[in-house]
C-alpha cells in the first residue's frame, strides 16, 4: 500500500512578513520565504539576499592545514611524486580532478587513484597503497575519505609513505596518524562552518596554500587582509566551478559558506573554462554553443550529477577524473557522451530492478505490519541499488535495504534508505552480529553480509524496525511554503523568488500549493515518460509538467478538481520566457474529495447497522459477478491495484462507489480475496483460490444486506 501523504504549511510570522515586503518592496510570497528561513527583521532579510550572513573563513582553522600545507611546499622542494586518493562519487570525483590539477601546478608529478566500488568498495585500502608504493609515490593526499583509515595509514607509514587526509566525514574517537588530518567534524576543531563538502575542505586546502605562499605565513594580522582576501578569491575564480558542482551534487545545506561557493561556483561554471564541464554542460544540453542556459542547484543535481555519478557506479570513475583534467576539447567530448550513454545504462538497469523488486513486493514480500524493506536478488548490478532502494523508500514510506549476490555465490551487498526518524544505522548495528561489515549514518547505509545468514539478518532488523517505528512514522508529511493564486503564476514572481538562490538543502527550492484546479487535459509526453496537465480556474488556463509521471499512473481523469504541490521556475521556449510550473504531488480538491467523504460515512453506517441501505446500494448476483470480472481484468498475478474514482468516473465501475465497498467486503467473508485501503479509493486486492466454490448467500453481509429490501 502506497502511503496517503499529509500536506502541512510551514509556519511563518504573518506580521513580520508583511514588514519585510514593505522595506524590501519585495512579493509578499518572497518576504514569507525570508521569515521561513529565519530572516525576522528587514536588516536580517536584506543580509540573506545580499549573501552577507556567509564569510570566506580563515583556512587555517582547520585542524592540522598547517601541518598539511607545510608537507605539500616540502613534496614542491623535493619534487616527491605524489598521489590523490579519492572517492567514487561526485564529491570524491570533483575533489580528486580539484586537487590534481592544482598539484601539477606546482610542478609536482601526480597520479590519482579513485577504488572500484564494485571491487575494492570504499574507503582507502591496503592493497592499492602497495600498488602506489610500486610506483615510487611518497606523498598521498586523500579526498573525501580516510578519517577512519586508521590500519591503512600506519601501514603507509612502515612503507615510508605520508598521508594528509582531507575528509568530512564523522570522526572516530583515535584518528589515523596522518601527517595532517584535516576535517571540519573533528572535535575540538575551531573551523566556524562544519558543512563542506569533502571537494569544499580539499578547496580550502588549496585556498590555505596559496595564503601561506601570498604571505609567507600560516598566521595573518590585519594588515595580511587585504592580500588574503584576493588570493582566495583567485581560488574561487580558478576552482569556484568544480567545488560547486562537488558540493551541490553532496547534497550538503546550502548555508553559511556553501552558500557562497554554490553561488559564485554557478556563475563561473556559465564560462568555465575547464574543457570537461563544458563539454559535460553542452551534452547535457544546459548551455549551447555561445554558452546561453540558465544553471541552478536543481540542473546540476538533476542533470549534471547522475552523469558524473554513472561513471562510479559502474566502476569507471576515473573516466569522469580524466574528462576534468584532460586540455584536449576531443578527449572531453567524447568523455562527455560517454558519460552521457553510461547515464542511459544506469538508468535502464535501474528500470530494471526497479521492475524485480516491485515483482518482489507484488509477490507478498510487503506484508501488512511490515516496517522495513529488505529484498535480494543475484543478478542486479550493485552500483545502482542504491538508487532504487532510495526510490522504493519515497514510494512506500518505508526504510528499505536492497542486497546483491551478483557476482558472489555467497556474498552479498547491501544498500539502503531510511525514513524521517528512523535511524537506519542503530538498526544495523542491532543486527550485526549477522553481518560481514557495515557502515553509513542515519538516513543511508551499506552492508556485506553471507547468504547464511539472511534470513536472521532479516528477521532482526525487521523486529527492530517494528519496535522503533510508530504507525505516526508511516504516514510522510510534507510541508509547503505558501499557497498561491492564479495570478501568481507570473514571471514577476519566478524573478521576485530568484533574489533567494542559490537553492539546496537548507534552503530548499520552494514549493507551492495551488487549490481546486479543474483538469482539461493530461497530455503524454517522451513516450510516456513525462505528462503535461492544463487546468482552468476563475476562467485562467494553466498548465504544469509532472515530469517522471505516466499519465496512465495517475489516478485522476479529465474533469476532475485538484490541489497541486509544485515548485516555480524559469521556462525557455523558442525565444518566449514564462514561468514553468512543475508538479511534485497532486490530491483531489476538498470540494472533490467531500463528496466521497459523505459517500465512504453512509458505506460504514450501513456496514455498522447504524442506517438502512437504499435500495440503490444494496448488490445482486449482477452487481457481484460485474466487479469480480473488473477485478480479474486488473489482476496481475492475482494482485491487483484499484483506483475506484478513476473507475467510477470511467463509467468501468457501474456499480458504484457504495456497493463496490460493500461487495469487497462480501467477497472478503467468503475468502475470494483479500483487501486494504488507506482512503478507500486506491485499493490494493489479492484473489485467493477458492478451496470450495460458496453461494453469495453465505455470506452474511450478502443476505442481510438483501434481506432489507
Amino acid at each position: 500500500m502506497i502511503p496517503r501523504k499529509k500536506w502541512t504549511l510551514k509556519e511563518y510570522d504573518k506580521e513580520t512578513a508583511e514588514a519585510i515586503a514593505e522595506a524590501l518592496s519585495v512579493l509578499p510570497v518572497t518576504a514569507i520565504l525570508l521569515n521561513e528561513r529565519g530572516c525576522n527583521d528587514k536588516k536580517s532579510a536584506l543580509s540573506f539576499i545580499n549573501k552577507e550572513n556567509t564569510a570566506m573563513h580563515d583556512p587555517f582553522l582547520l585542524p592540522d592545514m598547517k601541518e598539511a600545507v607545510l608537507r605539500i611546499v616540502t613534496a614542491t622542494e623535493k619534487n616527491e611524486k605524489t598521489a590523490v586518493y579519492g572517492d567514487y562519487d561526485v564529491d570524491g570525483i570533483t575533489g580528486t580532478s580539484l586537487l590534481v590539477t592544482f598539484l601539477r601546478g606546482l610542478g609536482l608529478d601526480v597520479v590519482y587513484h579513485i577504488p572500484d566500488r564494485l571491487i575494492e568498495g570504499y574507503g582507502v585500502n591496503k592493497t592499492s597503497i602497495k600498488a602506489l608504493y610500486d610506483e615510487g609515490v611518497s606523498l598521498i593526499v586523500t579526498v573525501d575519505t580516510g578519517i577512519t583509515a586508521n590500519e591503512e595509514v600506519e601501514y603507509a607509514k612502515e612503507l615510508g609513505i605520508d598521508v594528509i587526509i582531507t575528509d568530512h566525514h564523522e570522526c572516530r574517537p583515535e584518528l589515523p596518524d596522518a601527517v595532517a588530518a584535516v576535517d571540519p567534524k573533528r572535535p575540538g576543531c575551531e573551523y566556524p562552518f562544519k558543512d563542506l563538502a569533502g571537494v569544499g575542505v580539499a578547496f580550502k586546502l588549496i585556498c590555505a596554500y596559496n595564503c601561506y605562499m601570498a604571505t609567507g605565513t600560516t598566521e595573518f594580522t590585519q594588515d595580511d587582509s587585504e592580500i588574503i582576501f584576493d588570493t582566495i578569491r583567485e581560488c574561487y575564480k580558478q576552482y569556484g566551478d568544480i567545488t560547486a558542482l562537488g558540493t551541490i551534487a553532496d547534497v550538503m545545506p546550502v548555508i553559511g559558506e556553501n552558500r557562497l561557493i554554490i553561488a559564485y561556483g554557478l556563475n563561473r561554471m556559465k564560462k568555465t573554462k575547464n574543457k570537461g564541464l563544458t563539454a559535460l554542460l553542452k551534452a547535457s544540453e544546459l548551455i549551447n554553443d555561445s554558452g546561453c542556459g540558465k544553471l541552478s542547484s536543481s540542473s546540476v543535481s538533476f542533470v549534471l550529477a547522475p552523469r558524473i555519478n554513472a561513471a562510479g557506479r559502474l566502476g569507471q570513475a576515473d573516466r569522469a577524473v580524466d574528462m576534468f583534467l584532460t586540455e584536449s576539447d576531443q578527449e572531453a567530448d567524447e568523455a562527455a557522451l560517454w558519460l552521457c550513454e553510461k547515464n542511459r545504462e544506469r538508468q535502464k538497469t535501474e528500470l530494471d530492478i526497479i521492475a524485480e523488486a516491485e515483482e518482489q513486493i507484488a509477490e507478498g514480500a510487503l506484508k501488512d505490519d511490515t516496517r522495513i524493506i529488505v529484498l535480494h536478488s543475484d543478478t542486479w548490478h550493485h552500483g545502482v541499488i542504491g538508487i532504487v532502494s532510495s526510490r522504493l523508500t519515497e514510494k512506500y514510506n518505508l526504510p528499505s535495504i536492497l542486497i546483491s549476490f551478483k557476482d558472489s555465490d555467497d556474498i552479498g551487498k547491501g544498500s539502503g534508505r531510511s525514513i524521517d526518524g528512523f535511524d537506519l544505522l542503530a538498526a544495523i548495528t542491532d543486527s550485526k552480529d549477522h553481518l560481514i561489515k557495515y557502515g553509513g549514518h542515519k538516513s543511508a547505509a551499506g552492508l556485506s553480509v553471507h547468504r547464511s545468514e539472511l534470513p536472521a539478518f532479516i528477521n532482526k532488523i525487521s523486529k527492530y524496525a517494528k519496535e522503533h517505528i510508530s504507525d505516526e512514522d508511516l504516514t510522510p508529511v510534507i510541508s509547503y511554503d505558501a499557497e498561491l493564486t492564479v495570478n501568481d503564476i507570473n514571471m514577476d514572481t519566478v524573478t521576485d523568488l530568484s533574489k533567494l538562490e542559490p537553492f539546496g538543502d537548507g534552503n530548499p527550492v520552494p514549493l507551492f500549493m495551488l487549490s481546486d484546479l479543474k483538469i482539461t487535459d493530461m497530455i503524454p509526453l517522451k513516450e510516456g515518460k513525462h505528462t503535461k496537465i492544463n487546468f482552468v480556474k476563475d476562467g485562467k488556463v494553466l498548465s504544469g509538467m509532472y515530469f517522471g509521471m505516466n499519465k496512465d499512473e495517475l489516478p485522476y481523469t479529465e474533469g476532475d478538481h485538484t490541489d497541486i504541490l509544485f515548485t516555480l521556475s524559469e521556462n525557455e521556449f523558442r525565444g518566449a520566457v514564462t514561468a514553468q510550473i512543475q508538479i511534485k504531488e497532486m490530491r483531489l480538491s476538498e470540494t472533490e474529495a467531500s463528496e466521497y467523504e459523505a459517500d465512504k460515512n453512509v458505506y460504514f453506517y450501513i456496514k455498522d447497522d447504524i442506517i438502512l441501505p437504499e435500495k440503490d446500494h444494496i448488490p445482486n448476483r449482477d452487481d457481484c459477478a460485474s466487479v469480480f470480472r473488473l477485478i480479474k481484468k486488473y489482476a496481475d498475478n492475482n494482485n491487483a491495484t484499484l483506483n475506484l474514482h478513476k473507475l467510477i468516473k470511467s463509467g468501468e465501475c457501474v456499480a458504484g462507489y457504495i456497493k463496490f465497498l460493500l461487495i469487497l467486503d462480501i467477497f472478503e467473508e467468503l475468502d475470494l480475496l483479500k483487501y486494504k485501503t488507506e482512503d478507500h479509493l486506491m485499493i490494493d486486492i489479492t484473489l485467493k483460490e477458492p478451496t470450495e466454490k460458496k453461494p453469495l448467500t453465505d455470506s452474511e453481509l450478502f443476505a442481510k444486506l438483501n434481506g432489507q429490501i
